[in-house]
């Protein structure tokens, strides 16, 4: 059975192309794909692929995406950062950025692993991700 992606209820998550990313950023991006398609019901989901498949297709700016790593690892968000308000830092080593009232991109990292990781645990714990998830899905009090 082919699967397809649609622009309007799936999430790309992209994680930068190395080893280091794919050791440490592709596992915290499969987490949050798991809590994305928990609260898709079955009808909303996420899709994770790496930064050179993003900057490589012209469709990914349909698309709502949710950028995990920091700019030195993640082209994509290094595309994407200096556009993003921040929506929450600490201690200049944790960075959440997302616009609260409109768009459909998020850049999720730390200066190191431990930061990025606790970036996602924040977006998460912080409602960042429930706001996102209204925003691109357009629920209303669902």
């Amino acid at each position: 059975m082919t699967r397809y992606f649609e622009t309007q209820s799936t999430v790309l998550l992209i994680v930068g192309y190395g080893i280091l990313a794919e050791e440490e950023d592709r596992p915290l991006a499969y987490e949050l794909k798991r809590l994305i398609n928990t609260r898709g019901a079955g009808e909303r989901s996420a899709v994770v692929v790496t930064d050179m498949w993003a900057l490589n297709q012209e469709m990914v700016e349909f698309f709502p995406a949710i950028a995990i790593g920091g700019p030195g690892v993640n082209a994509f968000t290094a595309q994407i950062y200096d556009d993003l308000p921040v929506a929450f830092a600490l201690d200049q080593q944790v960075f959440v950025q997302m616009n609260h009232e409109q768009g459909k991109r998020a850049a999720l990292w730390g200066m190191d692993h431990e930061g990025t990781k606790r970036a996602v645990d924040i977006f998460v714990a912080n409602g960042f991700l429930d706001r996102f998830l209204d925003l691109i899905w357009n629920r209303r009090d669902e």
